[in-house]
């Protein structure tokens, strides 16, 4: 459950920012997955995360 934003300065609430924080986390963590099996596999792909 969302809480009420209390702060009008502040568009984001906590727990928004939470879950962006985690959605950040995994991605970085895949991209750098992807960038590993790639270097065992001998690609040298241009890989770029996006925002």
């Amino acid at each position: 459950m969302l809480k009420k934003i209390t702060t009008p300065s502040n568009n984001i609430c906590e727990s928004v920012e939470l879950i962006l924080r985690g959605a950040r986390k995994r991605r970085s963590l895949a991209y750098s997955n992807a960038c590993e099996i790639n270097s065992d596999a001998g690609i040298k792909a241009n890989l770029s995360a996006v925002k």
